[in-house]
């Protein structure tokens, strides 16, 4: 089986009003579970989150 590391950004200024940016990481990681490898805070509100699938 061969894994597949990709990177997603999370960026607090293209959620909708009334979304916050720790709501949707917080839901994407319970989705990704343990295929996490690291979550890389970039420039202010921008999380980097580095995965495997």
């Amino acid at each position: 089986m061969v894994m597949i590391h990709k990177i997603r950004y999370f960026e607090a200024e293209k959620l909708s009003p009334g979304v916050f940016l720790q709501d949707v990481v917080n839901e994407f990681l319970a989705e990704k579970g343990e295929n996490i490898i690291a979550v890389h805070p970039v420039m202010g509100d921008t999380l980097l989150i580095h995965y495997k699938e």
